[in-house]
């Protein structure tokens, strides 16, 4: 699959490297499928869908907001804290939901940061922050299922804890993909150096993680 996934770069990296390459026909399967799951309207919007990109990205902070509340979830990039019973009630629920908001900000600043550190980018900032929500759409999802397994009492449950921790990266790698998507049409990025931010973001949220559970 690597072997293949790195083939298809490579057959469409002129494409790809391309400012316009969202609208170019692509040469690989995995690639047309990829764009299929692409909000590419909304994360290279025109001035005439400015307002529905501005709705949607509210509308997924505020869905994020309350599923991370009703999971009793601390978000922070692509991942979910799970908090234990007692500290739910040592802290409130609307500080624990707004966690989302946060990190979407957080998430945003460092991304912005590390494109104007390594590549000098500094074009485009309030269309990329505009439609930077789009890119959590993919949690929405994860949320939503985790909801239902936590209502139907089966996250206890091995099988689906496991199923869960599956679905869970599908949707963090759907989202790493429309990131690596949005810097490239918004800050002019090669498709390489999008990945390289976002696997280092990813990477770096893991690591974080692992620190704040030991």
């Amino acid at each position: 699959m690597g072997i293949y996934a790195y083939n298809s770069l490579k057959d469409n990296i002129e494409i790809i490297i391309s400012p316009d390459f969202a609208h170019r026909e692509l040469k690989s399967p995995i690639l047309r499928k990829l764009m299929w799951i692409t909000s590419q309207r909304f994360i290279q919007f025109e001035k005439e869908d400015k307002i529905y990109t501005i709705l949607i990205s509210l509308s997924i902070l505020i869905a994020g907001t309350i599923l991370c509340w009703l999971n009793g979830f601390y978000s922070i990039l692509l991942y979910f804290i799970e908090l234990n019973q007692n500290s739910l009630e040592n802290y409130y629920p609307f500080l624990i939901s707004l966690s989302f908001i946060l990190n979407f900000l957080l998430f945003f600043t460092i991304i912005e940061g590390l494109s104007r550190l390594f590549y000098k980018k500094k074009d485009n900032t309030v269309n990329f922050l505009i439609s930077f929500g789009i890119i959590q759409f993919p949690m929405i999802f994860y949320l939503i299922l985790h909801l239902i397994l936590k209502i139907l009492d089966l996250v206890g449950n091995n099988i689906f804890n496991f199923i869960d921790k599956i679905v869970l990266i599908i949707f963090q790698v759907w989202s790493l993909w429309l990131l690596s998507y949005s810097l490239c049409v918004n800050k002019g990025l090669k498709i390489e150096n999008s990945l390289i931010i976002s696997l280092i973001l990813h990477y770096g949220g893991f690591t974080l993680i692992l620190f704040i559970l030991i």
